[in-house]
């Protein structure tokens, strides 16, 4: 299971990756740096904060016990 602090630490990288995909796409759609940085930040801002509480809800979920480890040992 994550820690909080993984799961903080995961979801700010995705942030980083995803703000950047956003603001390629936006200025190379509108040529306007300006609103590729704003449709970014707002955006992945959003993002972010529902990804954390997804990935904390999927953490507390416990696997159904069928014989098959849920993650590899070793």
């Amino acid at each position: 299971m994550d820690t909080k602090r993984r799961t903080l630490g995961k979801t700010i990288s995705w942030y980083i990756v995803h703000n950047g995909m956003m603001f390629t796409i936006t200025y190379i759609l509108t040529g306007s740096w300006e609103l590729g940085v704003t449709i970014a930040v707002l955006q992945t801002i959003g993002e972010a904060v529902l990804y954390y509480f997804h990935e904390r809800i999927w953490a507390r979920i416990k696997p159904k016990k069928t014989g098959i480890p849920a993650e590899p040992k070793g």
